[in-house]
This record gives structure tokens, C-alpha cells and sequence, in this order.
């Protein structure tokens, strides 16, 4: 046997961790007993809804099966919805690819390179009837992720599709992202702050929070998107924390505009991540709806019992999945799976094994609602409400991580509140400091990842279907909103563009959303108006 040989298989010899800590720190009690925890547990759907929001939880009804979809135009994302709804999929998360998520349309220069790469390129109302072409809007739940300014139009672009078909905004059901600081690749500054004023992103945003809520009470105002600030490598406290005070900051808006807290906070909704920690993660969403549910009713005044239930959606974490022996990620996102369902989640997304190198294929995204519904169907795991409740090691790291949750939180809240924090550049600071920290445990074993600093397979040759994009499908959409500008009356285009401009210069406290919604009725595109309230603001667009 040569020394490689030797070494590779060293594990013969007998293993055993390296250390017990969590993720985030926390060390792991060799034995949890009795007398490590001596809390009360309510049981579930009673406040502070630490055992789930609901009494009943998965008994009464399973979470929604929701995977994030949007590729090339969006007759080629319809389709993939109708493959996904038809292999059982009961939720739809509609991207946006990154010209529509900056407010660019495909013929923009920077835009033209990422045109459909990673979501549907939307810029007309066209395009939304095309994406939702034969889809029941009032049956199926939409969430479109998409931020401010361009979730204005995209909100707009929705309600005009349902008025069109005749359905009662009031039945509409679903979710718009709408947090302009989490929703591209988390709260980093750079990225929030280079295509659009920071500022009036959060006013458009806030803008189309109060105009959903008397008009569409069924619908989710914003997302806080957690997912995206645990993916960009802070741990499990800090999501939560960077989240929650971030939706506090929100709700002093809200309530600043004159809204009553019981009016729109059961429209609050939250996107969370599931990362491979599997305990550590259960613990963080019982901890997050003890929180929600306790700032709200003693910090915020809230009344209705809606109003304190914490609802969140989640994503398997793509942090742990690896390019490297890209199986091991079903194994990887399987787990995560079933931390999202032992944690009481109301809707999941599993993210699928090939995302390292691609978008996902249809085989690869089928996969991955299998994956939730044989957990939900064939391993027993739902015909208990929180199965783990009352778990000593559960209950104690749940009381651990919420002090923990409660002591950023507050250093947060001293710092004038998060949305502070991200423009003075301290959110920035963490997200650095945290990225440092996870590569550097990764590079010296102290997180194993198998495949990647333990177990590695160096004469791997990676065979895995890869998803392939139509070659001219950017030339296509490129040619097709040049064709749609040129061929448009351009009169009522001028007008209602010119009425966003004036009110962004002049009027600033008025609300954008129904001028809005005007520019989308007389076929705007979405940069034509993104621009208008850019040049209002005298903001300059990077070259």
C-alpha cells in the first residue's frame, strides 16, 4: 500500500469529531437531562407558538411545496410551472432574472449578458400574461421574488393580469418579496446600493406594503428574505437577528404611516434557511416565532392572535452543496428537508443537487419535490405535531439561540436599527467577518465537508445532466422589447412617465404605486420606469 493509499484510508483506524460546537458556536452537551432544562412548553398554537403556529400543524395540512423556478423567457418558465404543478408541486416561486430584479430591461447593455440566466426576463405586462399564461391566480399561491423598485411594477403587472381575468383582487393569494436589502445576494451594500437609490427603494417598497393591504388582504406584503443574509455565510443567530430587526424597522414604518399593527402584520411574511446543523436549525424556527411573537405583542402593541404567529417559508440551504461528488448534495438537501419539517415550516423549497453548476434541470427539480413528499408522505415525521418538542437538547439550544437572537438584536436596536446599520456599513462588516471565518474553518478541517476537505475523490469525473439554456433566446428577447417600444401608442408611455418623474421631484411623500400600475397600463417597460424615478432622484446609473 503507498502512502496515498494509506492515507486515504486512515478513517480504518476509528473517527470521532473534531469538536461539538454548532455552526453557530454553541457547544453540544455530551448528555442533555431533566435538569439542563426546566421550561414550560404550551402546546402548539398557543402563544408564543414555540411548538408551531398551528394546533393541528401537518395533521390538518401539509406545508406548501414551493421551488423557486424562472429561466429564459417567460413562455419557457410557464412551462416549467405547468412540469412542476403537474409532478405535485402546490406553491409557485417565480424568479426574476437579474436585469428585472435591477430594473433593467433586456436591451440595456449591462443587462444583456444575464438576460434569463438566473430567473424569467419580465419588463412588459405582456410578459406577465405569457409567465401565467393558464394558471389559476386565485387557486395557486405566487410568490414573486422580486425587490424594490421593480416589485412595484411586477405587483402591478400581477393585479392588472387578475383584473383582466376577472378575479376579485381580494381572492388572490401569494407573496411579493418587496425588501430591497435582502433579496439579491443578502444585505451587502454594493449590490443594494449601485443600480437605484437606497432610500427610495425602501419608500417604493413601503408603498406597495400600503397598498396591498386594503386591496389584496390575502396577500403577503414582503418576504423578509433570511434565506439570502444566511447565504452569505453569518450563522444561524445572525439571520435571525439581522431579520427580525429588520422587520421591525419595517413595522415603525408602516405604523409612522399611519397603519394600525393588526392591519398588516399577519401579512408579514419571512423566507428562512434550513442549513445542514439539523438541531441548530430546528432550534433557530422555534426560536424565531417566540420572538416574532413576543416583540410584536410587547413591543409593538398587536392584539389579534394572527398578528403573532411567525410564518416563514424555507429554502435548503445551497452553502453546504457542493460542485465536488455532487450527489452527496441529495443526501445533503434531504436532511435539510427534514430539519425544515421537524421545525414546523409552512412551505419549502428544496434546493436541488445541481444547482453548484447550473439551474436546475426538470430532473433535478422533480427530485426535489419528491424528496418532501416522501418525508411527508412515507416517513411518519408528520403525524405528530413537533415531534422533538420536549427534546432536552431541543428546548435547551432553543432557549440558548433565542438569548443569543435577543442580544444582537439589541446591539442592533442601540445602532438606531438595522436599516442603519446596513447604510453606516456595520451589516457589512459581519457578513465579511462571518465569510472569513467559515472558509477558514473549512480550509483547516474544522468544518468537514465530505468531498471537499475529508473523503475526496481526486480522479472524480463529474456526469451529471447539466441545464442548458436555448442559444438565442437573449437575441430573442433583446429583439422582442425593442419591437414592443418601437410598435406602442408612445403618447400615454411619455405622460404617465413624466407624472412618476414629477412625483418623485416634487411630491416625495406621495405614494408611487398607482402611478405605477398607470405607466404599466399605457406599456411601460420596467426600466422605462425605474428610470423615470432614477433621473427624478438625479441618480447615475454605473456605465
Amino acid at each position: 500500500m503507498n502512502q496515498r493509499e494509506g492515507k486515504n484510508l486512515s478513517y480504518l483506524g476509528g473517527e470521532r469529531p473534531s469538536h461539538f460546537k454548532s455552526l453557530s458556536g454553541i457547544e453540544y452537551e455530551e448528555v442533555y437531562r431533566q435538569s439542563d432544562w426546566k421550561g414550560e412548553l404550551p402546546d402548539p398554537g398557543e402563544y408564543p407558538f414555540t411548538r408551531g403556529i398551528h394546533k393541528d400543524m401537518y395533521r390538518g395540512r401539509l406545508w406548501t411545496r414551493r421551488q423557486q423556478s424562472g429561466f429564459g423567457t417567460p413562455e419557457e418558465s410557464n412551462e416549467r410551472i405547468k412540469y412542476l404543478l403537474k409532478v405535485g408541486q402546490t406553491g409557485i416561486n417565480m424568479d426574476g432574472d437579474i436585469g428585472t430584479q435591477f430594473g433593467l430591461d433586456p436591451d440595456y447593455p449591462l443587462a444583456q449578458g444575464d438576460i434569463g440566466l438566473q430567473g424569467t426576463s419580465i419588463c412588459t405586462y405582456e410578459d406577465m400574461k405569457a409567465l401565467f399564461k393558464d394558471i389559476p391566480l386565485n387557486e395557486i399561491s405566487s410568490t414573486l421574488i422580486i425587490h424594490p423598485p421593480s416589485s412595484a411594477v411586477i405587483m402591478a403587472q400581477y393585479l392588472l393580469l387578475a383584473k383582466e381575468r376577472g378575479i376579485p383582487w381580494e381572492k388572490l393569494i401569494g407573496t411579493i418579496m418587496n425588501c430591497p436589502l435582502t433579496q439579491v445576494v443578502g444585505p451587502t451594500f454594493q449590490a443594494c446600493t449601485s443600480f437605484f437609490p437606497i432610500d427610495l427603494s425602501i419608500k417604493i417598497g413601503l408603498d406597495v406594503m400600503e397598498y396591498m393591504i386594503p386591496h389584496s388582504p390575502r396577500w403577503n406584503i414582503i418576504n423578509i428574505n433570511a434565506y439570502n443574509i444566511r447565504e452569505t455565510g453569518v450563522n444561524a443567530v445572525q439571520e435571525a437577528a439581522f431579520a427580525m430587526s429588520l422587520a421591525a424597522d419595517y413595522i415603525k414604518q408602516l405604523v409612522k404611516r399611519g397603519l394600525e399593527i393588526d392591519r398588516f402584520a399577519q401579512r408579514m411574511a419571512f423566507f428562512s434557511a434550513a442549513d445542514i446543523d439539523l438541531f441548530e436549525e430546528v432550534a433557530k424556527l422555534r426560536a424565531m416565532r417566540r420572538i416574532w411573537a413576543r416583540m410584536l405583542k410587547d413591543r409593538f402593541g398587536a392584539k389579534n392572535d394572527q398578528s403573532l404567529k411567525f410564518r416563514t417559508a424555507i429554502q435548503t440551504s445551497a452553502l453546504p452543496l457542493t460542485a465536488q461528488q455532487p450527489l452527496n448534495n441529495i443526501v445533503r438537501a434531504t436532511i435539510q428537508t427534514l430539519a425544515a419539517v421537524l421545525a414546523g415550516t409552512q412551505s419549502i423549497h428544496t434546493t436541488s443537487y445541481d444547482e453548484a453548476y447550473s439551474l436546475p434541470t426538470e430532473e433535478s427539480h422533480k427530485l426535489s419535490i419528491r424528496t418532501q413528499q416522501i418525508i411527508a408522505y412515507e416517513t411518519k415525521v408528520v403525524n405528530s405535531v413537533d415531534p422533538l418538542g420536549g427534546s432536552y437538547l431541543v428546548e435547551t439550544m432553543t432557549d440558548q439561540i433565542e438569548e443569543k437572537i435577543w442580544e444582537l438584536m439589541k446591539v442592533i436596536e442601540e445602532k438606531e436599527g438595522f436599516i442603519q446599520c446596513f447604510k453606516t456599513g456595520w451589516v457589512e462588516e459581519q457578513i465579511n467577518e462571518a465569510r472569513y471565518k467559515s472558509a477558514e474553518a473549512i480550509a483547516i478541517g474544522e468544518h468537514p465537508v465530505v468531498g471537499v476537505n475529508i473523503f475526496q475523490d481526486e480522479d472524480e469525473e463529474v456526469k451529471i445532466n447539466i441545464f442548458r439554456q436555448a442559444s438565442d433566446m437573449q437575441a430573442k428577447r433583446i429583439q422582442y422589447v425593442q419591437d414592443y417600444k418601437r410598435n406602442r401608442n408612445q403618447d400615454p408611455v411619455k405622460r404617465a412617465l413624466e407624472k412618476i418623474y414629477d412625483l418623485v421631484k416634487r411630491r416625495s411623500e406621495v405614494n408611487l404605486f398607482l402611478p405605477i400600475m398607470e405607466a404599466v397600463e399605457a406599456k411601460a417597460t420596467v426600466q422605462e420606469i425605474c428610470d423615470a424615478m432614477r433621473q427624478a432622484a438625479d441618480f447615475i446609473m454605473p456605465s
